[in-house]
């Protein structure tokens, strides 16, 4: 009955001396090569390298002819930037082209695939929102100082410059509008041969469709902004805490790189033709 007794303790005791004699050994070699690990390796939010070993995972589905899985892989990783954005997660250094440069990857693997360009696509625009939450707008000027409040759409007609000299202000507030009011209504044809500009504003709230307008140094806050494939042209033109009603094809491709790639501050050149 004493051995049953004292042979665990002694086990025991014996474990307790090995790990006392071998720890200051351990410590340092384990401390000293992960301090050394820590030094050279940059810290990786876990939603970054979630969004990465996704797209990864859809590059490898892709070229495995697996393009369901591949599609749900690109899914997953528009999810991680959604909710970046949601959160104004900062990103990290390059994040945005490299992440660009992974979407095109994975394109790479079945270019002919309609079903999974759209997944990517759409993963394209998760992109440039979150691009656009990471932009900051300075705060809006009081009524006194060139700030136009909204109560309803505004009506544009053909052959019309909206600017700060025919506003008498530069910040067209749609904050009161529903969110999905539209906050210029234009004529229905919305192609470039109606002559309209909107330049020099800062337009917040509300949405708003780009087609058929030429937009020159502006500036959207916290604006939806849709795209119907229509005659578009983007100059100088930031986008601030905005989402993206694109479609899931070329052009909507486009457009999204093009604000996601965007260097600071952020503003966006574009132009393109009417869809065929």
């Amino acid at each position: 009955m004493y051995a049953r007794i004292a042979v665990p303790i002694l086990v025991i005791l014996l474990l307790g001396l090995l790990v006392w004699h071998g720890a200051p050994h351990f410590r340092g070699k384990g401390n000293s090569a992960f301090s050394a690990r820590a030094q050279t390796e940059p810290f990786v939010a876990p939603w970054v390298r979630d969004f990465r070993d996704s797209l990864d995972a859809s590059a490898r589905d892709a070229a495995a002819g697996k393009l369901a899985a591949a599609e749900i892989d690109a899914d997953s990783a528009e999810s991680f930037v959604t909710l970046a954005a949601f959160d104004h997660r900062p990103a990290p250094p390059n994040f945005f082209q490299s992440a660009s440069a992974q979407l095109d990857r994975v394109l790479q693997q079945k270019p002919s695939e309609q079903g999974l360009f759209q997944h990517v696509t759409s993963a394209r625009i998760g992109l440039a929102e979150y691009r656009s939450s990471q932009d900051t707008a300075p705060p809006p000027p009081p009524p006194s100082g060139g700030r136009i409040m909204l109560n309803s759409p505004r009506r544009i007609a053909a052959n019309q410059a909206l600017d700060p000299a025919t506003l008498d202000g530069g910040y067209l507030d749609a904050t009161l509008l529903p969110e999905l009011s539209e906050i210029l209504a234009l004529p229905t044809s919305r192609d470039f041969a109606d002559k309209i500009r909107v330049e020099n504003l800062t337009i917040a709230g509300a949405a708003q469709t780009l087609d058929g307008i030429r937009w020159r140094n502006v500036t959207f806050v916290g604006t939806h902004l849709r795209y119907q494939g229509g005659e578009l042209s983007l100059e100088n033109v930031r986008f601030v805490r905005c989402r993206f009603g694109l479609p899931q094809d070329d052009r909507g491709a486009r457009i999204s790189s093009a604000i996601a790639l965007a260097p600071p501050p952020g503003a966006v050149t574009i132009e393109l033709p009417a869809a065929k």
